[in-house]
């Protein structure tokens, strides 16, 4: 199950987009909710969580994951509305932990450090923006010490 929904992508610059309910998030190459930056080239592979691993019913799953042989990097993309980043916020938070906690369990992700990307956008004037000031230090805290993951309210990751 896990093969059919991995890509393997090797380009400087791609992008994540998660947009259409029912589908899974996929990759973009001139812009998207969530960049990745591979600046040597590697082998990067993309693994689409909701809507493939799971199915859509369990909307307890992260959209996706990105990784490569030492890192594995869990994504959680949201589009809200200004009044409601909070309640997004916290949703995207208990969406990746419920998929560090069983992707550790069926020892996908073993052996590699984990990172936990929480991408949070609204649109404002017809302009998708990035949400800065919507994250949680408990949150990051209690990541670190219950599941030995790097929290990040973060749209971007680069690898090195």
């Amino acid at each position: 199950m896990i093969n059919s929904c991995q890509e393997i992508i090797s380009e400087r610059n791609f992008f994540i987009q998660d947009d259409e309910e029912g589908k899974p998030a996929y990759i973009k190459y001139d812009s998207g909710q969530f960049e990745i930056k591979n600046n040597k080239e590697r082998n990067i592979s993309f693994l689409k969580i909701d809507d493939c691993i799971y199915t859509s019913k369990d909307d307890t799953r992260c959209d996706c994951a990105v990784f490569d042989d030492k890192i594995f990097c869990f994504i959680e993309l949201k589009t809200c509305k200004v009044n409601n980043q909070s309640a997004n916020r916290k949703k995207a938070d208990n969406q990746l932990k419920k998929t560090i906690i069983n992707l550790k369990s069926e020892n996908v992700v073993k052996d590699k450090e984990l990172e936990a990307y929480a991408c949070l956008t609204c649109e404002i004037d017809n302009k998708l923006t990035r949400i800065t000031n919507a994250y949680s230090q408990d949150t990051i805290y209690e990541f670190e010490e219950e599941l030995d993951t790097y929290l990040q309210y973060e749209c971007k990751k680069e690898f090195n």
